[in-house]
């Protein structure tokens, strides 16, 4: 009896570790550096005495994170990182990705110097610095504070048969910093060679997933063709031009007018029941709003959400490729 009892007993031991060692391997690189760091916080405030740790309660200070030195970093490079704020003495600093590996760290009350890789397998990301105090763990961030960036290039296989081809979208010169990253996507039917449509996105990656995860929020726009907006950025870039031509001024101001007439009558026309069925009925064929997917040696997962029509839940596989800066 006291032998099965024993045996029983191990077995439940070497079970629990195994689940254990099962759960640990799934918390990413990033989730188990934060844990280490509040507990590291914990035992340092565990050794103070009561009176001490009242009054840090109250005085705790919190660092402040002003202003990092980014850049677009890309795949596999190396790179110094400078991040100026304050600092208390003892500050830990995390970033929230498990693309960004720390080679070496130094911290002064003012400025945090850090030598930074990044994987050579990391696919687009816009990365959080955090900072976190001794023995409190009070915390300041700098939101989008490193970019893994690059011409990244997706290229995916829906289940109904369609093929979604992306590439990121340059910022807009003089564009404030963002922590949005924009793709276009071109949707394609079978071996179509020219896409049915040309939708703009916006890709979120999960921070500090794994493995790696994404989310691409689909715009309802169709841009297969130069739309309005563009038109009209086309032209006051062209009128900005101190060298042209009164007429050739003339000749711009008279294509603004004519977009801005039609954009009214497009504007008059969404009151029209007749024309809101019409767009209905084009949403029906298309409605895509999203695709969710994780990333594991360059090969790709998940789901697209369209119409009814098209699919709710249509599977998607296919790859995510680092052509260079």
């Amino acid at each position: 009896m006291i032998r099965r009892f024993g045996r029983t007993t191990a077995l439940v031991v070497v079970g629990t570790l195994l689940t254990w060692g099962v759960s640990r391997a799934m918390i990413s690189k990033y989730q188990q550096k934060r844990q280490e760091i509040l507990a590291a916080c914990k035992a340092e405030r565990e050794k103070l005495g009561v009176a001490e740790q009242k009054t840090l309660a109250n005085k705790c200070p919190t660092p402040e994170v002003a202003l990092i030195s980014s850049a677009t970093l890309s795949p596999g490079q190396t790179a110094e990182v400078t991040v100026t704020g304050k600092f208390p003495a003892g500050t830990r600093f995390l970033f929230d990705s498990d693309c960004i590996e720390v080679v070496k760290e130094s911290v002064t009350a003012n400025t945090y110097h850090a030598t930074v890789k990044v994987g050579s397998d990391c696919g687009p990301e816009a990365v959080t610095v955090e900072a976190f105090a001794p023995f409190c763990c009070k915390s300041g961030r700098l939101d989008h504070g490193l970019t893994v960036g690059g011409n990244f290039n997706w290229d995916l296989t829906a289940g109904n048969g369609w093929r979604v081809k992306g590439h990121p979208v340059p910022p807009t010169a003089g564009a404030g910093k963002t922590s949005e990253l924009a793709f276009m996507l071109e949707f394609y039917r079978g071996s179509e060679t020219t896409p049915f449509t040309k939708r703009s996105a916006t890709l979120f990656p999960s921070a500090g997933s794994s493995p790696p995860s994404y989310y691409f929020s689909i715009s309802n726009q169709d841009e297969s063709s130069t739309n309005a907006q563009q038109e009209m950025e086309r032209i006051s870039r062209q009128m900005a031009n101190p060298n042209i031509s009164e007429a050739e001024r003339a000749k711009l101001m008279s294509q603004m007018q004519a977009i801005l007439t039609n954009m009214t009558k497009d504007a008059s026309k969404m009151m029209d029941p007749a024309y809101q069925k019409q767009l209905q009925a084009q949403a029906d064929e298309f409605g895509c709003q999203t695709i969710n997917v994780t990333v594991q040696n360059g090969s790709v997962t998940g789901t697209m959400t369209c119409s009814q029509k098209v699919g709710s839940n249509l599977k998607i596989t296919g790859t995510l490729k680092f052509l260079g800066k």
